[in-house]
């Protein structure tokens, strides 16, 4: 196996390739029943798993709002924890990993390339039904869990090969966000229902498959946000945790839920704004008076640039006393019966 040691930090196609080329038949080789390199596709999650006792404890979940490495905070929970602590990560729909072998930066090209991650969505478990996905389709509310992704470098500002001792196993849950999705005028909101339920039920079958693995701890990143997906942020974390808490079949199984941001400073709805301040500059067609009013209301949209970051949405959103305040109000979908159905 190549060193540990790295002088300075390596391009990431360099990364990826030498993860193709010598750490993933490695792994496969020596630690294939240990470690199998390998996934369990859920086309339709919600549809697929059910639940048939009740926990006795239906207590709500504890939440927690990070900043750092959403794969290193993982790994950092199956060590304190002593349990298997699943990352939820946005998928690429095209395929296996994305373009995790050239120098794209999403996060799921990253961990493809300091893991196993990506030989793992390639490869359907035994048993597994192969679908479409094998073939670079993912299903739109579909999930897929690959037990046990091999983590082998640090996170990407260095790519730190890590010593073989330091290998860890990471349950990985990848389901493709919904990608820039229409928007209310003022970008705060989904335009439709449907959209919005869409994007709760991917939420709901990611948690489902965790749940129906006996995974009670979970760590999320990001999902959803950036200028990749574009999703109001507000609405999304308001959206997990109502299917957190209100959830029938998740509560009393997930336990713990923790949100990571690698940048506290990234705002999602400021990029919202700018593009809507972009889309109306270029708008053509209209009267000068509209085209003065266009440009008038673009650069009152543009000049926000004190948009909340998606960390300080999701850190009030899920503040201890903000969940308090929100199971003391009244609403039907909390009530023991309708939990106990």
């Amino acid at each position: 196996m190549p060193s540990s040691s790295s002088k300075s930090k390596p391009k990431p196609s360099e990364v990826a390739s030498e993860a193709k080329r010598v750490y993933i038949p490695y792994i496969r080789e020596h630690y294939a029943s240990r470690w199998p390199t390998c996934s369990i596709i859920y086309a339709q999650p919600l549809a697929q798993i059910s639940f048939i006792e009740r926990p006795l404890d239906l207590s709500p979940p504890t939440f927690y709002v990070r900043t750092g490495d959403p794969v290193n905070t993982a790994l950092e929970w199956i060590s304190s924890a002593g349990c298997q602590v699943p990352f939820i990560c946005a998928a690429n729909d095209k395929r296996p990993g994305g373009d995790w072998e050239t120098n794209a930066v999403g996060y799921e090209e990253r961990l493809c390339r300091r893991s196993t991650l990506a030989a793992c969505l390639a490869t359907p478990a035994e048993g597994s039904p192969v679908t479409s996905y094998y073939n670079f389709s993912l299903p739109n509310c579909a999930g897929i869990l690959s037990p046990n992704v091999v983590v082998f470098r640090g996170a990407h500002d260095k790519y730190e090969k890590l010593p073989m001792e330091q290998w860890q196993p990471l349950p990985v849950v990848s389901v493709r966000p919904t990608r820039w999705p229409r928007l209310t005028q003022n970008g705060t909101k989904y335009s439709f229902a449907e959209e919005r339920e869409m994007v709760k039920e991917k939420m709901r079958g990611a948690l489902r498959i965790c749940a129906s693995n006996n995974y009670s701890i979970v760590v999320i990143g990001d999902f959803g946000l950036g200028n990749n997906y574009r999703n109001p942020p507000q609405e999304l974390a308001e959206l997990w945790r109502e299917v957190c808490l209100y959830d029938p079949d998740l509560r009393g199984r997930i336990r713990c839920v923790t949100f990571v941001f690698e940048d506290p400073t990234q705002s999602t709805t400021q990029l919202i704004l700018d593009r809507i301040a972009k889309a109306r500059g270029s708008s053509s067609g209209a009267s000068s008076r509209s085209e003065t009013e266009g440009s008038s209301s673009s650069s009152s949209v543009s000049s926000m640039d004190n948009s909340p970051s998606d960390f300080e949405i999701f850190s009030r959103v899920f503040d201890a006393g903000e969940i308090q305040r929100f199971l003391a109000q009244s609403d039907a979908r909390y009530g023991l019966n309708n939990i106990l159905l």
